[in-house]
């Protein structure tokens, strides 16, 4: 059995998602807004919103709104045929009710949770850094990791635990459930040694400079390893192919909340901006002809210059 859990710390509540907003109507809106004009001949403004709720650490709702101008009755009725079309997802509503007239598709059993994030997911919109499907096993006897292995959720309680390689992040309240532990290793390129001082109780904590077996990582010269020496990293720590017609991936010291593509480029590769810890505003010039899936690690919106 799997349950979906809060990836981002939250207890208990209802939360909005904005990032994924901006994601599903940067990446998707014009998609469905293109179904809806073929299947109608109409013009519409779309907008969706997220939102989820939480009630110790499991997603127990969540809802998948659109909002659209002039929402007559008839408008309603097509924009619910076509996002159940659009997102293969039956189960979309019309709310005709005061002041929200909208196109809704709530879900709360596991199985619409599931189909409703894949729908989405589907149309390259990443949902991993607000929820993730766990098996419910692991969430009372071990640690919980995203499905990327990127992130860790939580940590089990043990006197001694040992983050796996691989992991860059740590959930907020990863180990809120901890009454045991007092030793953690932190593997080799993990990002978020800031947020290990905010635990609630004394931790040593030994931080790897190498794997674990001992290993010196820096003597690994994989295939991806001898492809670094042909990036070329701007003052930004964004890297570009050597003819800068590729955008590749930014560093993890990547700081930036509006970014500006050069003239020139021509793609943009998948999970470019996934280090990237903040809502992201990228500005991308007309020559880009390629956009990767994934780019945003925590949300974005593209503009495109004139």
């Amino acid at each position: 059995m799997k349950k979906i859990v809060s990836t981002q710390g939250h207890l208990s509540g209802k939360f909005d998602a904005p990032s994924i907003n901006a994601s599903i109507h940067e990446r998707v809106d014009n998609k469905l807004i293109c179904c809806y004009k073929q299947n109608f001949d109409d013009d519409i403004q779309a907008t969706p919103s997220f939102t989820y709720e939480v009630k110790d650490g499991l997603v127990t709702v969540i809802e998948f709104f659109y909002t659209i101008d002039n929402p007559t009755p008839e408008r309603l009725g097509n924009l619910r045929f076509v996002c159940q079309c659009f997102y293969a997802l039956h189960g979309f509503r019309v709310d005709s009710g005061y002041g929200s007239p909208r196109v809704y598709f709530r879900a709360t059993d596991i199985f619409d949770m599931a189909s409703l994030i894949h729908a989405i997911e589907f149309q390259s919109v990443s949902l991993e850094s607000v929820m993730c499907a766990v098996d419910a096993e692991l969430t009372q006897k071990d640690a919980i990791y995203s499905p990327s292995g990127a992130y860790i959720l939580q940590i089990p309680d043990v006197p001694h635990y040992r983050i796996e390689e691989g992991t860059l992040f740590i959930c907020p309240q990863a180990a809120r459930h901890c009454k045991s532990l007092k030793y953690l290793d932190v593997p080799v390129g993990f990002c978020d040694l800031d947020k290990l001082s905010d635990f609630p109780f004394p931790l040593q904590v030994k931080v790897w400079d190498t794997h674990y077996d001992g290993t010196p990582a820096e003597d690994e010269e994989t295939e991806s390893d001898l492809a670094m020496s042909d990036i070329v990293f701007d003052e930004h720590d964004v890297g570009y192919s050597k003819d800068n017609k590729t955008l590749k991936f930014c560093r993890f010291t990547f700081q930036e909340t509006h970014y500006e593509v050069p003239d020139g480029v021509e793609e943009i590769e998948s999970c470019a901006f996934m280090a990237c810890r903040h809502f992201l505003e990228l500005s991308i010039p007309r020559s880009v002809r390629t956009i990767g899936d994934f780019i945003f690690g925590n949300g974005g919106v593209i503009t495109i210059r004139g």
